[in-house]
């Protein structure tokens, strides 16, 4: 069994969107994909924890100037510049 294409959209949609990495989509992409052909168990804990240890890795925090635009609005942000 093969994850939907739409899944695999839908997550590569949501990581550009949060500005995060394209290999942040790619390794939750594969990790779905093992998981839907029964090749990985996702109650497997220590497989699961490896798993999120290299999407931690992949994730990029957000910038201070992305946050204080989230926070307050872009007009605000400008003004500390």
């Amino acid at each position: 069994m093969s994850v939907d294409p739409k899944i695999i959209e839908a997550i590569e949609l949501a990581v550009t969107k949060a500005g995060q990495p394209e290999g942040l989509a790619r390794k939750l992409a594969r990790w779905f994909e093992a998981i839907a052909s029964g090749n990985e168990n996702i109650n497997a804990t220590q497989s699961a924890n490896r798993h999120l240890e290299l999407l931690y890795d992949e994730t990029q925090p957000p910038s201070l100037e992305k946050l204080l635009e989230e926070l307050v609005g872009e007009s605000s942000s400008e003004e500390l510049t």
